[in-house]
């Protein structure tokens, strides 16, 4: 087997731009390149040499140089994820997702971090240390250049094995690194949090900073939602109101009474048959929640009391029980036999991503990138004439896919394309927009993103956790993490403390019924969400977090120190100091007392 690559070096402005002409490159003897790793040892770290890396793990971890951690994997994730389409069915742990294309190298004379460009859709980013194959502690790009997959072949003996198939021609694509040397004043993870910020809005991927005096209080609500009913002895599945609009717009008001002007509403399951909603190139709002006056009313209600609101919508996925949705045209195809992508809940006993629990409604189904605009233009035609204040995007923000059929291969950078014009249709609807995860590509069109990553993957190789993603974007987008009332964790004072360090609102999902009325249905998961038994909790959470972000809101996040295994130092643009301790005893740092599981904000 035999190669040619080229790779081309060109110095732009303070960084080195390098790139791969996916198009040019020659392979023979009859071997195909799947995989090709980019400057595996730019930047690379000696045995005796201080530093670390930063890699995009969930919202930022750094890897010292030289940790000894040899008998451990090293970090290896795929940027926005991996794809649903090269998953296995088996899922083997729940991780966060790595949402910006970056990594950065921080040694004792020099700041490097890296933007990944075209192809990052396609590519992983891969930490190794100094002791496991060589010498060195390095992190690079790797790019997928075509599809691959193990097809199992059965015999008539009954013997079987796996062979490999590769796509013919590899993604036609100009692979992109470019590594930004930078000075004294960006030094460290802070500094390149700083740098990437001026470089997304020097690209106009952060417009404008936040105008919001107050913190925000996010809360999702779950509205109608599909229950198996009997009439006349037969089953049928038929749409339950868990909050119809007016019991919303009661929740609404009741925090506007507690002190909580700034708060956002997204509501799930506001059209087409609830929460697991019908394909969307048609739009419904059910009698059974209110109708669409009362959908219209309930957003003016929630402005009213000073914050915003949001309906909330999937576009990507659709659920199996969808009437209106031919998966056998529009759906993404696998290879071979061309095999539908469906998907579903994680069954505790196979650990299969495939089940439905018992509750069909929660299969779901990919929707090719080939069609997606098919369900983006139909919904963008009729949205536009119901007057709500914004819209929920739970998937466009979140993942990326590729559609496998054989007469028509799309990789993920032209899904990513794909996508990015679907958000240019509803951006030109003049509402406002929310992304739950908030992947780098969102950043230039969202107002408001939840479930952003305040947490890393617990890797070994990984030795500290920090808010490079929060650092980022602070200021600029209003953000908050997972549901509060729904995490396995108790401890509501470390949920406290790392909202207050990650510069974080709080986020709680709510219904007006008792959560026991969705025991026998596709949304059981949902096991506490009474609004009524969270109100108090609720308000003292967002009144203890307010009092401490308020006074940075509008404000960038300018450095983050760790003092120590339990002490954390928050600096903002506006010269507000926070200082957070998640130990057991009070601290001194700077003429300042921090006490146990607490914080102090220095003006």
């Amino acid at each position: 087997p035999n190669f040619v690559v080229e790779v081309d070096y060109r110095l732009e402005g303070d960084g080195l731009k390098v790139s791969i002409p996916v198009s040019s490159i020659q392979e023979g003897g009859g071997a195909k390149i799947y995989r090709i790793q980019l400057l595996r040892y730019l930047g690379a770290a000696g045995t005796q040499e201080d530093g670390y890396f930063l890699v995009p793990n969930g919202s930022g971890s750094l890897i010292y140089f030289n940790n000894g951690k040899t008998g451990v994997a090293d970090y290896s994730q795929y940027i926005y994820g991996m794809d649903l389409m090269s998953q296995t069915y088996t899922l083997l742990e729940k991780t966060e997702t790595a949402r910006l294309p970056i990594f950065g190298i921080e040694k004792e004379n020099s700041t490097i971090l890296a933007v990944t460009g075209e192809g990052a859709s396609i590519a992983m980013v891969t930490a190794s240390i100094s002791g496991k194959v060589n010498s060195y502690n390095s992190v690079y790009n790797s790019f997928v250049v075509r599809g691959y997959e193990q097809l199992k072949m059965f015999g008539v003996t009954g013997d079987s094995s796996d062979m490999p198939i590769v796509e013919e021609k590899p993604y036609d694509l100009n692979l992109t690194v470019t590594y930004h040397f930078l000075d004294r004043e960006h030094e460290g993870y802070s500094g390149m949090a700083n740098y990437y910020r001026d470089y997304l809005i020097a690209q106009g991927a952060l417009a404008s900073a936040t105008t919001d005096a107050a913190l925000p209080f996010y809360y999702d609500v779950i509205g109608g939602i599909k229950k198996t009913t009997h009439v006349l002895g037969v089953k049928r599945m038929s749409l339950f109101a868990m909050t119809d609009f007016d019991e919303a717009g009661q929740i609404s008001d009741d925090l506007a009474a507690r002190g909580i002007a700034n708060q956002v509403m997204n509501y799930q399951g506001w059209f087409n048959g609830g929460y697991y909603h019908d394909a969307t190139n048609r739009l419904r709002v059910p009698m059974k929640l209110g109708g669409r006056s009362g959908l219209e009313e309930l957003s003016a209600r929630v402005a009213a009391n000073g914050g915003r609101f949001y309906g909330d919508v999937a576009f990507q996925k659709v659920t199996y029980i969808s009437r209106h949705f031919n998966s056998s045209m529009v759906a993404s195809r696998y290879y071979g036999s061309g095999y539908i992508a469906q998907f579903g809940q994680v069954n505790p006993s196979s650990l299969r991503q495939t089940s439905s629990l018992g509750y069909p409604e929660n299969l779901f189904t990919l929707v090719s990138p080939k069609f997606l605009n098919r369900y983006v233009d139909g919904f963008a035609s009729r949205v536009d004439n119901i007057d709500i204040a914004g819209i929920s995007l739970r998937d466009l923000g979140d993942e990326l896919h590729s559609d496998r059929r054989r007469t028509e291969v799309i990789d993920r950078e032209q899904s990513l394309n794909i996508v990015l014009a679907q958000l240019d249709t509803l951006d030109a609807l003049g509402k406002n927009m929310m992304f739950s995860g908030g992947n780098a590509y969102s950043f230039a069109y969202a107002d408001d993103i939840i479930n952003a990553p305040i947490r890393d993957n617990n890797y070994f190789v990984v030795d500290e956790n920090v808010p490079f993603y929060e650092m980022v974007i602070h200021g600029y987008i209003n953000y908050c993490g997972s549901q509060i009332n729904q995490q396995s964790t108790s401890d509501i004072q470390q949920d406290i403390l790392q909202l207050v360090e990650y510069g974080a609102a709080p986020h709680y999902v709510f219904t007006w019924q008792p959560a026991t009325e969705m025991k026998y249905t596709g949304l059981n998961r949902f096991y506490a969400t009474r609004y009524e038994n969270w109100a108090d909790e609720a308000a003292s959470v967002y009144a203890t977090v307010s009092e401490a972000l308020n006074p940075v809101m509008g404000a960038t996040i300018s450095r983050h120190e760790i003092v120590n295994d339990e002490l954390r130092k928050v600096t903002y643009s506006n010269g507000v100091v926070i200082y957070v301790n998640y130990g057991s005893k009070d601290q001194q740092v700077g003429g300042v007392t921090v006490p146990a599981e607490d914080y102090v904000v220095v003006k």
